[in-house]
C-alpha cells in the first residue's frame, strides 16, 4: 500500500476515534457523579434486592404524568444496573438489600463572568445569558441509596448531579446511571 494511502487510512481511523470520543464525552458532559460504600458492609452476603417504596402510579401502564414516568425510568435503570452486577430483584421482606432513590433541586446563581455562563451552557443549561444571570438556574441531584434489609443500615450511596434541562434528561440518565453504579460491588464481592 502506498504511503499516501496509509496516511489517509490512518487519518480516517483517527478522525473516527476522535468522533467516538467526542460523542462519549458529550453524553456525560455536565453530569457529575459520586458514590461511596460502607467499608463495614459485606457484599458477599447479598444476592437479592427489593425496592423500599412502591412505584408511583401503582405500576399501571401508561404513566399518567411526567413524575410517574420519571419514577419508572429511574427504577428501570437501577434494575438494569443491579442485574448486570448479578443481583436479583426479590420480594419485599425476603430481599437482602433495599433500594430507594430521591431527587433534590437547588437554585443556583451565576456570578458576573462570561466564563461561568459558558460553563453553565456546556453543562446543559438552555437559558439565554440575561435570563440566566437574572433568574439563575436549577441544579438537580438524583441519589440512589442501598441499605441492608435486615439492619436498615446504608451500605452504598450513589448520586448524579446536573443542570436541570428536561430536554436532555432522557439522553443523560442511562449514561449517568451506568457511571453511578460503576463502583457498585458485583454480587459475591466482599
Amino acid at each position: 500500500m502506498p504511503v499516501s494511502a496509509l496516511r489517509r487510512h490512518a487519518c480516517g481511523r483517527l478522525a473516527a476515534l476522535a468522533l467516538v470520543g467526542a460523542l462519549a464525552c458529550a453524553s456525560s458532559a455536565g453530569v457529575s457523579v459520586r458514590s461511596d460504600r460502607n467499608p463495614d458492609a459485606d457484599f458477599g452476603r447479598y444476592a437479592s434486592y427489593a425496592w423500599a417504596s412502591a412505584p408511583l402510579g401503582g405500576g399501571e401502564w401508561p404513566a399518567r404524568n411526567d413524575r410517574t414516568a420519571f419514577d419508572w425510568k429511574v427504577r428501570q435503570l437501577v434494575d438494569e444496573q443491579l442485574a448486570q452486577k448479578g443481583y436479583a430483584l426479590g420480594a419485599p421482606g425476603r430481599a437482602d438489600l433495599l433500594v430507594d432513590y430521591r431527587v433534590s433541586t437547588e437554585e443556583k446563581e451565576l456570578q458576573d463572568t462570561f466564563g461561568e455562563y459558558a460553563k453553565y451552557r456546556s453543562a446543559g443549561g438552555s437559558q439565554g445569558v440575561g435570563e440566566a444571570w437574572v433568574q439563575g438556574y436549577r441544579e438537580g441531584t438524583l441519589s440512589v441509596e442501598v441499605s441492608d434489609a435486615a439492619t436498615r443500615r446504608l451500605v452504598w450511596y450513589g448520586s448524579a448531579t446536573a443542570v436541570v434541562n428536561p430536554s436532555l434528561r432522557d439522553q443523560r440518565m442511562p449514561d449517568a446511571m451506568r457511571r453511578v453504579f460503576a463502583s457498585f460491588p458485583p454480587r459475591g464481592q466482599r
